[in-house]
Order: structure tokens, then sequence, then C-alpha cells
């Protein structure tokens, strides 16, 4: 689940105002004018209010130059490849997209525009490697050509260069496959691909659970000879079908989805090497019993080429094994049977790990591990043995992912030092560390207070850093790794945003039941009055594997700056089982969902009661995805605290959702069936007094619309007055301006009959208005 599945709120990555306004200081950008309102129509518009901010930044293999795209204005407008000289400070354009043409393919027609999205630099750092179209093409950036490197009918995923640059693989029809670079020649490596079986790529709930949403599950050696591969096979995995509704006569896609106890696919760890003639070998498998179990997907060979490790998790989660298998040099020899370096284990589940860092000794590798109660690295050798290189209340945060796209760790053997970002400033912060291997000389190398997402040159010298707090819009500025040096990239100083009324933020610290501090905050209107009293809306989440409190200029979303520019506070708690506190942080909701979520966010209900500020007879609540499922859960087990509420995709019973994010904290609803119950609102239905709005994408394949099909089908039994919203072919994030708007308006609308001026209350609990 992003988690499940990251819809972002409405309003996308927008500004957030903050201590500049709580000191009486006028925001950034402020203007002795009135400020515009915010709109649905803007807020959902072209440009992005926020900015256009670079995207996909890399740097060249030799660190000479940091690379990003530039989109230009439109939502259409082709991206630019733009680059800065570390050592000048110089930027320019390297290739402009609306001059980049696809050749013509052999057999004629028109040129097509080859789009650079997803671009990747080949050794040499004068070629780029893109897959656009549906097949492969080589771009040399001196010559701003293209030429086809792999041109079918059928389409070519998921490519990467060879570490020596001589070769690409990519999957085709769930095969692997290389082509050579300079001739073209192509070597198909595996011969068991088809529908049900994945040679290199993840299946559905692999790829969303275990792998951030990425769907390549191979990995060149160093010595480009062979590739590691996942294999998995889900013939035995249950279907489920996707519906479009639209059609006179509908039609239906089959996905491959285990929900929660139902089989997984079988997987299983392939080597196939390459010859001198580049004949493949044969496909060597890893077979595994039982074969249940999961194998995260980040594969990682020694230095040296001779060892492969891979993370092997058992079903239940709670057992975690980094297994390594040496690889023989002769591609045709088979593997021998892999040893375990060393076990994690909790006593609720294990989040899977970063993949270990092999030093250039072949004999250490850097290891993320929770052993302490908090994520750190350590420096283990093949011994099992391991020293600490980080320690505190407080966690690394070393695996890039959608919950956390700061993620970073990095080892730099030419000086001894290990990169890394954190949360030890701050929980609600990401920061950039480094440390000496043997665990002295830690040092905070970004200093602005606020969120930092870092791209660190191959070399370490210098990092590319997306900053923000709530009082700064993003900016992308190139630093060197003393300090000394820092190049702007983009500066962002004037994003659309400040020219709208935006509310301000304030942070709240409370504590739990048991003592713990949950962080909140609190989203006033611009115009906010303490004389008045003003409905409150609980924005959450709530979920494991995600923070909603950040100190980012992302923390109140367009949607909610709208929000409070109609009269709203809009509210906000990381509850305990939220991430990137800590395993006891964490823990306390396993195998039962949803219960002490909810008595944390009473904790800021009951907060929010003290403020005289807020009426307390006018609160709402409303999320997506696990936010949805927190909304039901509170609305039919607290249901006389919240007046309104709104779901978004949301789970209603957790025997629907899938095996791998289900089972890691619920077990399955075999070994824990009145925990199922217990955390499902569909049983409690019948308990619902607030107005009550559910959104759901009939297309949705993340958290299906049975769910909210289900949960209806109980409102209506048991007489509950609802109202529902379907988008038809729209998934887990509406990806249709129209829907966007559509569902923006509908919340709106919902929160401003039944809290701003809401009827008196029918005897059945809901508000007597007419829908």
């Amino acid at each position: 689940m992003t988690r499940p599945g990251a819809a972002p709120r409405p309003g996308g990555l927008v500004a957030a105002l903050g201590l500049a306004a709580l000191l009486g200081v006028a925001p950034p950008g402020a203007r002795a004018q009135a400020l515009e309102k915010l709109t649905v129509e803007r807020v959902n518009g072209e440009p992005a209010l926020n900015g256009t901010l670079p995207t996909e930044i890399s740097w060249t293999p030799d660190s000479r130059r940091a690379t990003w795209l530039r989109r230009g204005a439109g939502p259409t407008a082709p991206a630019d490849l733009w680059a800065l000289e570390a050592s000048t400070g110089k930027a320019a354009v390297l290739i402009e997209g609306s001059k980049l043409q696809a050749p013509v393919p052999p057999e004629g027609g028109a040129s097509q525009p080859l789009p650079l999205k997803g671009y990747a630099w080949a050794p040499d750092g004068e070629t780029l490697l893109l897959a656009q179209l549906g097949d492969l093409f080589l771009v040399d950036v001196r010559q701003k050509s293209a030429r086809a490197l792999v041109r079918t009918p059928e389409d070519e995923e998921l490519p990467a260069f060879s570490p020596d640059g001589r070769q690409v693989a990519f999957v085709r029809k769930n095969d692997l496959y290389v082509v050579n670079v300079a001739s073209g020649r192509e070597t198909r490596l595996t011969r068991s691909g088809s529908e049900t079986v994945l040679n290199g790529r993840l299946d559905w709930v692999y790829e969303e659970e275990l792998a951030s949403r990425s769907a390549r599950a191979f990995a060149w050696s160093p010595d480009s000879k062979k590739i590691a591969y996942l294999q998995l096979d889900q013939a035995r995995v249950p279907t489920f079908p996707i519906v479009d509704f639209i059609p006179v006569h509908n039609a239906a896609a089959t996905q491959r989805y285990p929900k929660a106890g139902d089989p997984n696919a079988i997987v299983r760890v392939g080597v196939v090497g390459i010859g001198k003639d580049e004949a493949p070998g044969p496909e060597r498998l890893l077979s595994f019993t039982p074969d249940d179990l999961y194998v995260v997907p980040d594969l990682a060979w020694s230095a040296d080429s001779r060892t492969l490790a891979f993370q092997q998790l058992n079903r239940e989660q709670n057992e975690l094994r980094l297994q390594a298998v040496a690889v023989p040099e002769d591609p045709a020899s088979l593997l021998g049977d892999p040893g375990t370096l060393l076990t994690e284990r909790a006593d609720t589940w294990v989040n899977a790990s970063a993949p270990p860092r092999f030093l250039k000794d072949g004999r250490r590798f850097l290891w993320v591990s929770e052993r302490s109660g908090f994520a750190h690295v350590y420096l283990c050798d093949l011994g099992g043995s391991c020293r600490a290189v980080t320690q505190g209340p407080w966690v690394v945060d070393a695996q890039p992912s959608f919950a956390s796209p700061a993620g970073l760790l990095f080892a730099d053997e030419r000086t001894g030092f290990v990169y890394f970002t954190a949360t030890e400033k701050d929980a609600r912060e990401r920061h950039l560390y480094r440390s000496r291997l043997d665990g002295t000389g830690r040092a905070r190398l970004t200093r602005e207070d606020g969120s930092h997402r870092v791209t660190l040159s191959p070399d370490a010298r210098f990092y590319a850093d997306v900053f923000s707090n709530v009082d700064t819009p993003p900016r992308v500025v190139l630093t060197s790794v003393d300090g000394l040096r820092r190049l702007p990239i983009e500066d962002n100083a004037s994003p659309e945003i400040l020219r709208y009324e935006r509310g301000r933020v304030e942070w709240v610290d409370l504590q739990a039941q048991d003592g713990t501090v949950l962080h909140g905050s609190l989203l006033k209107p611009a115009d906010f009055d303490p004389r008045r009293r003003y409905p409150v809306i609980v924005s959450v989440y709530g979920g494991p594997h995600a923070q909603v409190v950040r100190n980012s200029w992302e923390q109140a979303s367009a949607f909610d700056h709208l929000l409070a520019s109609r009269g709203f506070l809009v509210w906000s708690l990381d509850n305990r089982g939220s991430a990137y506190r800590g395993r006891a942080f964490e823990s306390p909701i396993f195998r039962d969902l949803g219960r002490i979520e909810l008595q944390d966010q009473l904790v800021g209900v009951a907060y929010l009661k003290t403020l005289p500020f807020v009426h307390p007879a006018r609160l709402g609540i409303w999320g997506w995805s696990y936010g949805g499922f927190m909304t039901l859960y509170a609305l039919t087990h607290a249901p006389q605290v919240f007046r309104a509420g709104v779901a978004g995709a949301p789970v209603t019973d957790w025997r629907f959702y899938d095996s791998i994010y289900t089972e890691r904290y619920m077990g399955t609803p075999e070994s824990n069936p009145k925990g199922y119950e217990t955390s499902s609102p569909l049983h409690q239905a019948a308990e619902v007094k607030a107005d009550l709005l559910i959104l759901h994408g009939t297309s949705d394949d993340n958290v299906h619309v049975a769910n909210t099909l289900a949960f209806v089908d109980a409102l209506v039994k048991a007489g509950r007055p609802h109202s529902l919203n379907l988008h038809p072919r729209q998934m887990h994030g509406f990806s249709a301006r129209e829907n966007r708007m559509a569902r923006d308006q509908a919340v709106l609308r919902h929160f401003e009959t039944y809290l701003k001026d809401a009827p008196p209350r029918s005897e059945n609990g809901a508000s007597g208005a007419s829908r």
C-alpha cells in the first residue's frame, strides 16, 4: 500500500505556511493587496501551482555533471535534458525534447517524437538509454540524435546497461534478453516466460508491496558476465476481474491478485551467464521449501561477482534471512546451496531492509537493521558479525520508496565515509549525514530545517538537494559535500501558489494513552479569528509504512488550503503504527488494525475540543486508501464523534486486500479470525451515524471497488443513508483532470453542507438534508 496504493491527497504537492505566520511575520511572497482564492479548477489545473520543478535528477557516471529533465509550459510540452557542470557551475540544455525524434522504422512511416522520460546514462556518460514507444533507443548526447537499439512488434521493458556498457538487458514477454550495443545482436537468456511465469519482472503484489512499485527484478553482475533475476510463477494465484462498465458490452481485464490467505506466486532465484561468444548459459534456478515464502526483489552482487546475496522472508514476515550463494565463473556450472549470512527476527513483523552494500574487499557489507528497535546502519562480514555504524533513538531512512523518496545509503571507500539520510534531528525532517565506517565522526551535511531529498554523485563529492519546509517552496541546489559550493538548479522562489490565499500550519505534540509523543499539525485559515468557532476536518491516513506530518512544503496540499480558505480548520496526526519512529511506535497495531490508530486519533480530537475556536459539534473526517479505511473505522467505532465523513477508495474488510501487505500486520484470516472481524468496518456498518460520502474508481486495481460495494450493501441492509460517487475507468489515484475536479468538488460540497450549515440530525443520526 501507499499504503494501500499511495493515492495523493487532492491537490497534489502544494503549499504550506508555518513559523513566519506564528511569529506574526508576513509570509513569503505576501502582498499588500488581497490574495486570490483557490478554486477546485485551479487546484487541478496547469501549470502546477507549486512550480515546475526538475525531475529525474541524476549524475553522469564520471560525476562531472548533474542532469535533470525540465518540462516546458503546458501539460503536454516535452521535457528538455539539462546538465550542470559541478566544477564550473555552468548549466545548459543538453537535448531539446521538442527536437528529439525516433528514427523512421525500416518498414516506413512517419517519424515520431521520442520522449526523454525515464532516461538512463550509459557508462560512457555520453549516451542515453530510453525505453519509449514500446522499443529501446540510444541517444547520442553530442550528436543529439537517436537510433533504435531494439525495435519489434512486442514491448521491450525495464532495460539496464551492463556495467561495462557493452550490452543492455531487458524483458520481453516475460523473458530476459540482452542486446549488444555495437552490433544490435540479441540474445535470449530465458525461455520459460509465459502469461503466468515472469522472468526478471515482478507480479502485481511484489511490485506494490516489496519493491516500491519498481517492476524490475534482475541485476547485472559487476563483471557484466552474469545476470541474477527472480522468477515468479503465478499460475496458482487467484484472478480478479477489473471491469470497464462504459462499453455496451462490458470488458473485463483479469488481474492476478492474491488476497489475504490466498496462494502467492512461487518465487525462485535465477542466475544466467553470458559466454564470450554471447551465447547464454542455462537457466540456473534456486527453489525454496516451503514455496510460499518471499524473496525481496533487491538482488546484490559482491564486487568480485562471485557471490550473490538476497533476502528471504517467511510468509509470516517475522523472520528475514540474508542468504548468499556462490556463483561459479563457468556460465554452465550449477549453483551451490545458499548459506545464511545473518537473520533478523521480530515478535511482530520484520520490515524488509535495503539490500546489502558490499565493499570492494568482498567480505564486508553495509546492512540496515532494526535489531535495536530503530533502523540503523551496521558493518557486517560474511561470518554474520556486525558492528553498529549508527545508533540512537532515530532511524536511518535508507531505502527510496513512495512513502519516503529521501532514502539513501552509500559507502565512499576512498574516504572511508558512509552517507545516509536519517531522522536524527527531528522525526518530521530528513537530512543527509555521513559517518566513518567505524561509527565515529557523524555529521549532518544538510543545514536548513526541513526535508531534503538527496541525489549523491558517484564520487560522493557533490549532491543535488531537493529541499523544502513549511515556509520554503521546493528548490533544488547542487552542493559540495563540504558545504563550500552551492549552485542553484531551480530557485523556485515565486511559484504561482504564492498568489493565492493559504492557511497557516502549526505544529502540535500530544501524548498517547501510553505516554508516546504524537506529532500533529493544524492548518488555520489565513484570516483566522480566535473569537470565532470553526468546523474541523480531520485529514487522516494512519496506516503503517507512511508518515503524514512532515516539515515540508507539501505538509498541506492545495486542497487543504482551499478548505482553509472556505473557513475550515484542517488537522492531521501521525498515530502509532505510522512509520519512521521505530519498532515500538509501529508495532502496537499488530493483528488488530484500526483500534490503536483510532485511539490516538481521538487523542487529537480531544485536544481540538479544548480549543476555544473549535466547534466541537462540527467535526469531520476524511481520507483515501488506508485513510478511507480509517474514516469508516472511526465512523463505525466512534459514531458520535464526527458529524460527517468522506472515505476514498477504502479497505472495508482486510480479507479483501492483498496478501503481502495484510498478512504482515494481521496474519492470515485463518490464524487471526477475531482480528479480521474486529478490524473490519463492514461488520459495524449499522453504527454509522454521520453523513457519509464514499468515492471509488471502478478500475482500481489496488483497493478493489468490491470493498466499497460490500460496505454499501451493508449500509443498505442496515437502513443507513449515505452518498456514493463511483468514477468509471479511474484507478486508485484518479488520473483524469475532470475526475479529480469532480472528486474535490464532491468532498468540498459534502463538508460545506454537513459541517458549516448542517441541518438538525434525524432520529437515525444522519442530517435531514436530502441526497
